[in-house]
């Protein structure tokens, strides 16, 4: 079975109709495809979208997104998200957390940020667009 993380970027361009939203969304509807994302980056989507939409819910969301599994921030995710922003200090918290899961889950990390490709053994990272 293949393991995806998704970024916030890439729910948010599902959601949104935006290019490469219909690839995640073919993604969580496979069978064969394990979609994940971290916490940190499910609690960036709720509050984007909250903010465009002030009748979106958790609840909402995960209708949104069947199956993705959210992962907790865990010790030896915190410990990764720390060392990324050692090592790249310009990178945000969430973006941070989401790079350190797609690690932990050896899985492809799906984004719309092209500043991800260009980081060197960060994870193995697939641009939606």
């Amino acid at each position: 079975m293949t393991s995806v993380v998704l970024d916030s970027s890439a729910v948010l361009a599902m959601v949104f109709g935006e290019p490469g939203g219909s690839d995640v969304r073919a993604a969580i509807l496979s069978p064969n495809i394990e979609v994940s994302i971290s916490a940190v980056n499910w609690c960036e989507v709720l509050t984007k979208l909250g903010q465009k939409t002030p009748i979106m819910t958790a609840g909402k969301l995960t209708a949104i997104l069947p199956g993705v599994q959210v992962v907790p921030l865990g010790q030896t995710e915190a410990e990764q998200t720390a060392s990324l922003g050692k090592a790249c200090p310009s990178i945000s918290l969430g973006d941070r957390a989401f790079l350190a899961l797609a690690n932990s889950l050896n899985a492809a990390a799906w984004t719309t940020d092209r500043m991800w490709a260009q980081l060197p053994g960060v994870a193995k990272v697939n641009m939606i667009r």
